[in-house]
């Protein structure tokens, strides 16, 4: 249970980190500094080549491209500031930035001929693709798990997952009884192919009672019942002592379940081969 809780939180973690990288990642290549290249893919046969010359005038035009759609526009600026453009009835806004800007300093700068060590720049995306990476192995190691348990528990007895789920339930939960029931539920279900899930004590052993394997129990079975339910819903808390008396109670009820199958099974394998030997006989 510990380690599902730390795999969860660990899945958490990354998946909010991956967000926040992305979230990063998209606002610095959304930026558009002195110097880059715009390029504007300009869907209309409206604007001739005049005009949209015209339009960008505040802007350097590397390159424009005739293209089915319309124009491919390529352009750039060495002008800070934001601009805007009216492109028939479509608004654009360009934000030009200076690399200046992003510098943080108080006071007057003053040059300086002599070398200087390289500063730290974090490069976002090989974060972000570090993230991811870890991402999907994290994932990939939770589904291999599960897949693994998954495979392991459908080739268990129905008793073996019987006693696994017993393990499984810590002492301290305060609804331990209905996990024990809900255990034994699953055994029978398994084991005789019933079912008694969502059902009343009284009505589990109506439905069990048709059970040949199951007769010499049903009294045994039927005070277990009834006393956990005394303390399912009666508000009061079963101590550790009672619940260790309770998981033993039907853990010895199930394993006595299991030796009057076991013996049955054996008795009716025994019962073939005699058969089997006596007709190989009369041949």
């Amino acid at each position: 249970m510990r380690k599902k809780k730390i795999t969860l939180l660990l899945l958490i973690i990354s998946v909010f980190l991956v967000a926040v990288c992305v979230q990063t990642y998209a606002d610095e290549k959304r930026s558009i500094f002195v110097g880059d290249l715009i390029q504007l893919k300009i869907q209309s046969r409206d604007l001739s080549l005049d005009e949209l010359t015209d339009e960008f005038k505040d802007f350097e035009i590397v390159d424009i491209t005739d293209i089915s759609e319309g124009y491919l526009v390529t352009l750039r600026s060495f002008e800070t500031g934001e601009k805007t453009l009216q492109l028939g009835d479509k608004e654009i806004t360009i934000v030009i930035k200076s690399t200046l800007d992003e510098l943080k300093r108080d006071e007057i700068f003053e040059g300086d001929t002599s070398a200087q060590k390289a500063g730290l720049y974090i490069q976002w995306k090989y974060v972000f693709y570090g993230l991811v990476i870890v991402f999907l192995l994290t994932g990939g190691i939770n589904i291999f798990i599960f897949l693994k348990k998954r495979k392991k528990k459908l080739i268990l007895s129905p008793y073996e997952k019987f006693v696994n789920g017993l393990r499984s339930i810590p002492l301290d939960w305060d609804d331990y009884c209905v996990w024990l029931t809900l255990c034994f539920k699953e055994y029978i279900e398994t084991k005789y192919s019933l079912r008694i899930r969502g059902k009343t004590s009284e009505e589990i052993i109506g439905e069990i009672s048709s059970v040949p394997d199951l007769h010499g129990s049903l009294p045994v079975l039927g005070s277990w019942l009834r006393e956990c339910d005394y303390y399912k819903f009666s508000g009061n808390a079963a101590a550790t002592d009672k619940k260790l008396e309770l998981m033993n109670s039907l853990k010895d009820l199930v394993s006595k379940i299991e030796e009057i199958n076991g013996a049955k099974a054996e008795a009716g394998a025994k019962e073939k081969k005699q058969k089997k030997q006596a007709n190989e006989g009369e041949v």
